[in-house]
């Protein structure tokens, strides 16, 4: 197969080696010189301008510090000058960078404070220079703590330079460091006043205004944001963070129990926020592609299933559907989609041909940063005996630029059928798990050619799967665990192919350990989760025997044992129908929910929540919490941006990225897809990317000294 050269590779690291200069050249010449110097002096005196203000307001006296996070000191946090605001407001800094500083990527920081207030900004472009002055206030402060909340501690902010370089840019959306506005992405569709995010926004600014307004809810602000077991927050980036990190209060749906909506409800209350207290206060930043939310032909995506992210944080994602008009046949989805960090359109996005048909939950990349797929071909049932029919056969192949390497019809050897769930292992040979024919097929090193399919269970010619393999992911050992969806198990194979265990249901029906599993997810030490549905029977090709969606849960495989660990199933949290389900850097567990429950025919209300629990490391977890004890509220974190979601990962900033695949009440056999992702601003642990078998924390999280 096709593979990437060498000049190829060089050229990636070129490209990211730009990128770098780029940002370099943001923070250091875009910060604007003295008129009529030398080069040199260019180098030597730089300055940034900037204006400091609450409501609108310029605040005198606040001490002003720049501080810069560099790359190649390990992502610690620099300082670089300060100054001091006039009546007004208005600053300048004069700082000087070395000439090893300006060779490495950079972020700089703004932090402004008078006692215990603090205002904040991450300054970044996608330019070489920044003209004007900045501003620095109340929304700026939020957007910083939340894009950065993974990186903050005490003593500032640091951490691994391309998660921190993408934190940066990804807090634009939530606000404009040049004029202090809110971000064009929050400000418009599909977010906006079309669901509650712009309104959290406000409210955390309105909380951040009250601190500088008052010295009293300062202290009232650290006293709230103290993690649970902890200290309270030292300032007001690291209280914003820990909201973050610990979204939702105890005694929900009690008001008076969650001290931040009442500091966000105090006088003054500049911005329109939250008229109600919500489930939790994380950012659900929804996007589609461009300043639209309704769906019709011109849509970037359709029924998302699933998204990996690249080694510099670019997602790819897949559609199960082509885009359309609410009610109208969907055929399969023929486009790979590429976001930027920042979740941009990246330009020459979407990608067509290699094959492409209907993606499902199976995306992957491997070792050399190729992009696979598996072709379930999703489609709706008009389509099916016309040119537009989907094959359900093959696997497809891109390079990182978006060249499709498989051929129009994918890749088809190693007798795949219906495939789903798609993982290299990190010898980059590709697994795939075939939902239509109970077997995975092995593609050994990238290779088609060399394929091999591995049957799973007896099944005649032409018999409907017993089994239906649906999910893949590899252990530390290489091992690959497959769910059966219809089979209430999950299987064990060796790289040689072998079934090394079958892990069934258990021996108690009122508590079965598997349960119409869908995803499954392995945490750090090799542990493997499983998201236990209770409903789903995946049409590969017909749903028979779907279960009431009444009995959710997630169970917890022991890597070293493969035996289920003591307690499992775990239930709470807020499951309802979960389907993908994803480890974070502290090895806590995410799961995505399908729910509020199976597709009825009376349609629902409820709203869909993600939920949360502690992992395999409780150290990891609030204090007294035990391996799957629910961290999340009995609800989920809930959020009216949500849908139907099926897969989610986490990226190298600690965004959590989910997919509404579905719409909340949709019509299953008409364009049911939803045509939007979610993203999660800073809510979990960062992890190295791409995620290939185990999850590998970022190393650098921790903060650095000042």
């Amino acid at each position: 197969m096709k593979q990437l050269t060498s000049t190829q590779h060089s050229a990636l690291g070129r490209g990211w080696r730009a990128i770098a200069l780029s940002a370099t050249l943001i923070f250091t010449l875009a910060a604007c010189s003295d008129g009529g110097s030398s080069s040199k002096d260019e180098e030597k005196h730089l300055k940034l301008s900037g204006h400091v203000e609450s409501n609108s307001t310029g605040l005198a006296d606040y001490n002003v510090k720049l501080y810069a996070s560099f790359s190649g000191d390990g992502g610690s946090w620099v300082p670089l000058g300060s100054g001091s605001t006039n009546r007004g407001g208005e600053f300048t800094i004069r700082y000087a960078l070395s000439e090893s500083q300006q060779a490495q990527q950079a972020v700089l920081f703004v932090e402004a404070t008078r006692g215990s207030a603090m205002l904040a900004s991450a300054i970044g472009s996608d330019n070489s220079r920044i003209d004007t002055p900045i501003v620095v206030n109340d929304h700026t402060t939020v957007a910083t703590g939340n894009a950065f909340a993974q990186f903050i501690s005490a003593s500032g902010i640091a951490g691994d330079a391309i998660g921190m370089y993408n934190a940066s840019q990804m807090a634009t959306n939530l606000a404009d460091p040049i004029s202090g506005s809110v971000g064009a992405a929050l400000a418009s569709s599909p977010n906006g006043d079309e669901t509650s995010t712009l309104a959290t926004f406000n409210s955390l600014a309105n909380v951040v205004a009250a601190c500088v307004a008052e010295e009293s809810d300062c202290a009232e602000l650290f006293a709230a944001a103290t993690p649970p077991g902890g200290t309270p927050a030292s300032n007001v980036l690291e209280a914003l963070s820990n909201i973050v990190k610990y979204p939702s209060y105890p005694g929900y749906p009690d008001d008076a129990a969650d001290p931040i909506f009442g500091l966000s409800k105090g006088s003054p209350a500049h911005y329109l926020g939250l008229a109600a207290r919500p489930t939790n206060w994380l950012l659900f930043l929804k996007v589609t592609g461009g300043a639209y939310s309704d769906q019709s032909p011109s849509n970037l995506v359709n029924a998302v299933g699933n998204i990996a992210f690249d080694a510099l944080g670019y997602a790819w994602a897949n559609d199960n559907y082509e885009p359309q008009y609410p009610g109208q046949p969907a055929c399969a989805g023929l486009r790979l989609i590429k976001f930027s960090p920042s979740a941009q359109v990246v330009p020459g996005s979407p990608y067509f041909g290699g094959g492409l048909s209907g993606a499902g939950f199976g995306i992957t990349l491997d070792p050399v940063g190729n992009i696979w797929t598996g072709n379930f071909g999703f489609e709706d049932p008009p389509c099916i005996g016309t040119p537009q029919e989907a094959p359900h056969n093959s696997v497809s192949v891109f390079q990182p630029d978006g060249t499709p390497i498989s051929p129009s019809t994918g890749f088809t050897q190693g007798n795949i059928s219906w495939p789903q769930g798609t993982s290299s292992d990190r010898a980059g040979n590709i697994w795939v798990a075939n939902c239509g024919n109970d077997s995975v097929t092995k593609i050994p090193n990238g290779d088609p050619t060399q394929a091999i399919n591995f049957p799973l269970g007896p099944l005649a010619p032409g018999e409907l799967p017993k089994l239906k393999p649906f999910s893949t992911v590899v252990d530390l050992d290489g091992n690959v665990w497959v769910t059966m969806n219809r089979g209430d198990s999950m299987m064990i194979i060796a790289p040689d192919g072998a079934i090394l265990k079958t892990l069934t249901a258990g021996s108690d029906p009122a508590r079965p350990l598997i349960n119409h599993p869908i995803g499954n997810a392995a945490d750090s030490k090799g542990n493997v989760w499983i998201a236990n549905s209770n409903w789903l029977d995946a049409p590969c090709p017909a749903s028979l025997r779907e279960g009431p969606a009444t009995n959710p849960s997630i169970t917890l495989y022991q890597g070293d044992t493969h035996e289920p660990y003591p307690g499992s199933p775990f239930t709470g949290g807020g499951l309802t129908v979960p389907w993908g389900i994803s480890v974070d850097g502290n090895d806590t567990v995410w799961v995505f929910n399908f729910g509020p429950d199976g597709i009825e025919a009376t349609p629902t209300t409820a709203l869909t929540g993600i939920s949360r629990f502690c992992g395999a490391d409780t150290s990891k977890c609030p204090p007294g919490m035990k391996v799957g004890d629910p961290i999340s509220p009995a609800t989920g974190y809930m959020s009216d941006a949500l849908e139907r979601i099926t897969g989610g990962q986490i990226d190298r900033s600690g965004n959590v990225w989910v997919m509404n695949n579905w719409k909340q009440n949709p019509n299953p056999d008409l364009n049911p897809g939803g045509n939007s992702i979610v993203i999660l601003i800073g809510a979990a642990a960062p992890l190295n990317t791409p995620v290939i078998g185990p999850p590998v924390p970022l190393a650098a999280v921790a903060a650095g000294k000042r």
